[in-house]
């Protein structure tokens, strides 16, 4: 017990010194030798290259939230967004008995930020989907291959200005033909119901709506919800309940997260931000670009070996990301402030397999704000956070122990949103762990420093043989 205590002591004061000590670590020293115990420690540093990758427009879109607009940012260029929505049916859903008329219909879109000009007049059109919307979809979808773009559902124009927030909230409203509510409640009464059972029997009869920017270039809104309104009349009881009067109804259908919402992107990336890989390198959501880490295993399994033990083992590998606050503060768009760190080679099926971070070879990284720096998620504890990632290393480590040939680690840095939810401890104290992570969907970046100094990763190798 007592070497394992020294050499807990040893490695803990090293790894002080490593995330501290702004100077070439190498200065501290090679190793730790304290006398009769026979243990030994070495420190390291290996050089992480970095550069910044276009996502291509295409990423998984499973997402809670939808984007509406064009925006031009000055150091990020311009995003397009718009989304195709299907309608959920609550089970059962009914319009009253007694409905005397169908009066009018809306779309309404439901908006809670924006960036941009809020003076500047906008567009908003609503188109109906013909064709069943994909259960696995990314934001380069082609939205006419789903739609009837030949007449809109329904349009409108409008500033941001001049449509006040009510608790938080913006409603832009669609006037559509009166024949759309009707058609609805044509459907009810002719299919006795059957039609409005569920969502997936409602999606037989109305896929669902394309809502787009049909012009105006200065706003982009996150979409809280998409909802169906369809105002009636029909007789009810009056408030006394003496008689039978005139009442003024609502049949509505939302968006929810429990239907599928695909959202459109497209971005136009300035080709200088792949061209600073030296200084900095850049992420900006959504679908925009990340960053790309090439971690040299092989390096650091040669220096594990060159130290002359069989039985070295690597104790830590501290590693952090730094944000480029003054090269940020050129941008309009909020900062990123939850990303994923992941092997290139995992990414095609993490979000489509609705995976979490294992924090053993993939994690979640968290923004410090009073020190623009991310950092790795322990166990995928919200605000358990840690610089040392050695699990990660000493996995692959394992994994290519006595090959020839050992592969870089490529692994991409993600701008991501999460949920989360309350948890106990064995010991009974409460926490809030991770339970969901999308690709982000609303507008979102960040400048990290890749200069030499800041793309370190310091290592801690020990080894000690004890004849206690």
């Amino acid at each position: 017990m007592k070497i394992k205590a020294l050499l807990n002591l040893a490695i803990a004061i090293l790894m002080i010194v490593f995330v501290a000590c702004d100077d070439d670590i190498n200065q501290v020293g090679n190793s730790i030798q304290p006398d009769g115990d026979g243990i030994g420690l070495s420190i390291d540093t290996v050089l992480i290259k970095a550069k910044t990758v276009s996502m291509k427009d295409s990423v998984y879109a499973r997402t809670e939230w939808a984007l509406l607009g064009n925006y031009t940012d000055p150091v990020f260029g311009k995003v397009s967004s718009d989304y195709l929505s299907e309608l959920y049916c609550p089970e059962n859903a009914t319009f009253p008995d007694k409905t005397l008329s169908i009066d009018s219909a809306f779309i309404e879109v439901i908006s809670e930020q924006f960036i941009g000009d809020s003076i500047s007049p906008f567009g908003i059109s609503a188109y109906r989907v013909t064709q069943p919307l994909k259960s696995n979809f990314f934001t380069n979808v082609d939205p006419k291959k789903y739609c009837d773009m030949s007449k809109p559902l329904g349009q409108g124009v409008f500033t941001i200005q001049d449509t006040p927030a009510s608790s938080g909230l913006r409603s832009f409203l669609l006037r559509t033909d009166r024949s759309l509510g009707q058609e609805f409640y044509d459907e009810w009464v002719n299919s006795k119901g059957a039609t409005f059972k569920n969502s997936e029997t409602l999606k037989e009869f109305f896929k669902g709506i394309y809502v787009t920017n049909s012009f105006g270039t200065g706003s982009l809104l996150s979409i809280n919800t998409t909802v169906l309104r369809i105002y009636l009349k029909y007789t009810g009881r009056n408030v006394a309940d003496t008689a039978d009067s005139t009442r003024v109804g609502l049949f509505r259908l939302t968006v929810t997260p429990e239907v599928i919402q695909m959202n459109h992107i497209q971005n136009s990336i300035p080709d200088n931000l792949f061209t600073n890989a030296d200084t900095r390198t850049y992420l900006k959501s959504p679908a925009g670009v990340c960053t790309e880490l090439t971690i040299p295993l092989g390096e650091i399994m040669k220096k594990a070996a060159d130290s002359g033990k069989k039985n070295n083992k690597l104790n830590a590998a501290n590693f952090k990301i730094k944000g480029y606050t003054e090269e940020e503060e050129k941008s309009n768009l909020g900062r990123s402030t939850t990303l994923l760190f992941i092997n290139r080679d995992s990414l095609n099926n993490f979000f489509l397999n609705k995976k979490m971070p294992d924090a053993k070879t993939s994690f979640i990284m968290e923004l410090s704000s009073s020190t623009n720096t991310y950092n790795f998620t322990y166990s995928n504890v919200v605000g358990g956070t840690s610089t040392n990632i050695a699990n990660m290393i000493n996995y692959y480590m394992d994994e290519y122990k006595g090959k020839d040939n050992i592969p870089d680690l490529t692994y991409l840095v993600i701008p991501i949103s999460t949920k989360y939810q309350q948890a106990t401890s064995s010991s009974g104290s409460s926490y809030y762990a991770y339970t969901n992570v999308y690709n982000q969907m609303s507008p979102t970046s960040a400048v990290l420093r890749t200069d030499e100094e800041n793309m370190k990763m310091g290592l801690i190798f020990s080894n000690y043989n004890s004849q206690y």
